[in-house]
């Protein structure tokens, strides 16, 4: 009996480990599918297929992870006033405070750039009645509101925290959003081909082995590349249990507020074969590069069976040449 039991218990402790690891985050994505929890590509993930007969199609797909070299922020400023003038002013008093802090961090004001967005009226409605009529609503105007945009350039990502605090102290709030810029893109889709070209040789290499000479075929490729940048890659999820209550119809339930969780969800590698830069800990700007190669070997041409006809001649003492039929 313990010979059974044994292997029960481990089995359900490693079970338990990788439901652990999974996170919240993973944890919701499968309640939410309603299926249990399982590790990734169990069993084999995609089948081989083939072409024809005298084809062979490789793909191959390659990722590099590369660290921004400079990031801009933008961050909304809005300032409501009753008039025009004041609205402006109060508004660019708000900024000077903002951009003079930004110099005391060490950005200069080249790398600082304020946008117009939004310079409207604000109405409101005044109610008068009269005699032997309902009320009626007008709208009249109350003040304006300006908004602006301040664009900030910096290049070390820990500054970010600093430019917040900051802004907060100027009752700036609103961070729109933060991109990442990568230079010399150029020579990174290069890498990537490169990279991309050098493993195809070797997998031709490989295919000799085998007795496939794809050197020796008709070739054609297709090529794709794109980038993903990490504002497109940030998710939300909430991470909370309820429980369920079994009450009557006069009964109220309060809910309460379930925070709302962000983070970075990197392009997983699962479906790359090259991965440049494989380990990241901060956002990345990804770029990735496709590569599709079909090769055609010539026709194979059937063996023919060889016949070889004998026949047998006679020479006669007179010279004479006779074929002779033996069966």
């Amino acid at each position: 009996m313990r010979n059974i039991v044994t292997p029960i218990f481990l089995f359900l402790t490693v079970f338990s480990l990788q439901a652990q690891v999974m996170g919240n985050y993973g944890e919701q994505q499968q309640t939410y599918q309603n299926i249990a929890p399982s590790p990734q590509y169990r069993g084999v993930p995609k089948a081989a297929h083939f072409l024809g007969d005298n084809q062979v199609e490789i793909t191959l797909n390659t990722l590099s992870n590369q660290k921004a070299g400079a990031y801009t922020a933008i961050f909304s400023v809005t300032q409501s006033g009753k008039t025009a003038e004041e609205t402006n002013a109060l508004l660019n008093a708000r900024l000077e405070g903002f951009t003079g802090a930004l110099t005391g961090l060490g950005i200069p004001t080249t790398d600082v750039y304020v946008d117009m967005v939004n310079f409207l009226p604000r109405y409101e409605y005044d109610v008068s009645k009269k005699l032997f009529s309902k009320k009626t609503y007008t709208e009249i105007p109350k003040g304006f509101e300006m908004q602006k945009n301040v664009h900030i350039r910096y290049t070390n990502p820990a500054l970010l925290e600093r430019i917040v605090t900051a802004a907060a102290a100027q009752e700036i709030y609103d961070i729109v959003k933060v991109d990442y810029f990568v230079k010399d893109a150029e020579n990174i889709y290069s890498q990537l081909r490169e990279t991309t070209f050098a493993y195809l040789q070797k997998i031709i290499k490989q295919y000799k082995t085998i007795g496939i000479e794809l050197d020796s075929a008709y070739t054609v490729t297709a090529e794709n590349a794109w980038v993903a940048y990490p504002i497109n890659r940030y998710e939300s999820y909430r991470a909370f249990s309820t429980q369920r209550l079994d009450f009557d119809e006069n009964s109220k339930v309060n809910s309460a507020d379930k925070i709302t969780s962000r983070f970075y969800n990197a392009v997983p590698a699962n479906d790359y074969d090259i991965v440049i830069n494989p380990e990241i800990l901060e956002p990345a700007v990804q770029f990735s590069y496709n590569l599709v190669v079909r090769f055609t070997l010539p026709e194979r041409i059937p063996l023919q069976k060889t016949v070889v006809k004998k026949e047998f001649m006679l020479v006669t003492p007179t010279g004479e040449v006779k074929t002779l039929k033996i069966e």
